[in-house]
């Protein structure tokens, strides 16, 4: 065989199967880039960064669930009957306001409907740069509307293992997670004193005050605005729902240890303020439910709580409670920081 022939019959063979992986790719489709899934199959739903635009691109909602961990306990059945919408869950662990700002744009480029937003505030995420991404190695070509790129999809060896996966989950007998389940970690948790104590380390007291600079001050409210003001501004008919999680009582002793409990509370002020200038952004901060943060209980850490609690949190956002307005924000954050800074932690 002559080398010319030789080299066409490697280089067909290689187009035939590459071209083979792609379509098999393209039918399953793991991530429900394409079509959502096909009907006679089920999909295991197990990661989110690569799953999330699928489910914004395919399924129905005129509502969404966002944001980080504090958010994946939420039941989509109970906000729906809520608020009588139709909503999907796409949070992402570890996110930063930039990740959920940008999970939310890509929503309304895909559906201008959407009336209802639902989005933690994580306060740890306040003051850092608005553009910081937490997670490396974004999926972005299944983001955008390129199909050229989708190659990194298609000829992925790493994909491989999703389609057998899902044709395996199929076999099994199991069936697509709902937006009740996809995301929801309370199920596989620990809760209670010897669960969160075991995973928390008393911080160091120190003496000095921790204090937010100027600059700080201009971070906060750029990584605000950008995130989240913008958008809410650029779709006055959709309702932006916005909670700051109460975080354990551990969280609490670790600011007071450490001396950042007052900054830690401006910067929530600060970031409230602006949020508040958009008259479709409800901002709700619960820290002041103690009967919730102080029975450990509830939590698997200093900071993840229960679906319990999620729902517990749904019912006070529908009833107002916990909900921040502009001429309180001095007196709430005042009483916040009196409060944490008398409590007797001693007991735990």
């Amino acid at each position: 065989m002559k080398a010319k022939t030789w080299n066409l019959l490697v280089l067909g063979c290689t187009s035939g199967m590459l071209a083979v992986l792609a379509g098999v790719t393209i039918f399953v489709d793991p991530f429900l880039h394409y079509h959502g899934g096909q009907d006679f199959l089920e999909y295991p739903l197990q990661d989110e960064r690569y799953q999330n635009d699928g489910i914004v691109r395919h399924y129905d909602y005129d509502s969404i669930i966002t944001g980080t961990s504090m958010s994946q306990n939420f039941n989509c059945s109970e906000f729906d009957k809520l608020w009588e919408a139709e909503s999907i869950k796409i949070a992402n662990s570890g996110a930063s306001y930039h990740e959920s700002g940008e999970n939310i744009r890509r929503v309304f480029s895909h559906n201008a409907d959407v009336v209802n937003v639902l989005c933690s505030l994580d306060g740890s995420r306040l003051n850092v740069p608005a553009y910081e991404d937490e997670y490396e190695g974004y999926p972005v070509y299944l983001y955008d509307n390129n199909p050229f790129n989708d190659v990194n999809y298609l000829l992925n060896k790493e994909v491989v293992p999703k389609t057998i996966a899902v044709l395996n989950y199929t076999r099994s007998g199991q069936r697509t997670p709902t937006m009740d389940e996809y995301q929801n970690w309370s199920r596989y948790k620990s809760f209670g004193r010897d669960s969160v104590l075991s995973s928390f380390s008393l911080a160091e007291e120190l003496e000095e005050e921790s204090v937010l600079t100027d600059e700080d001050i201009r971070q906060i409210r750029e990584n605000v605005s950008i995130n989240f003001l913008e958008l809410a501004k650029e779709h006055p008919d959709t309702t932006f729902y916005l909670f700051f999680p109460p975080y354990s009582i551990c969280y609490w002793e670790a600011l007071v240890r450490t001396k950042q409990l007052n900054s830690q509370l401006e910067a929530q002020k600060t970031g409230v303020e602006v949020l508040l200038s958009a008259e479709n952004i409800r901002v709700y901060d619960f820290s002041y439910r103690v009967d919730i943060i102080e029975n450990l209980d509830n939590y698997t850490d200093s900071i993840h709580y229960g679906e319990w609690v999620n729902s517990e949190m749904l019912q006070m956002m529908k009833a107002g409670e916990g909900l921040l307005t502009k001429d309180r924000l001095e007196e709430y954050y005042d009483f916040i920081a009196e409060l944490y800074l008398q409590y007797d932690y001693s007991q735990y």
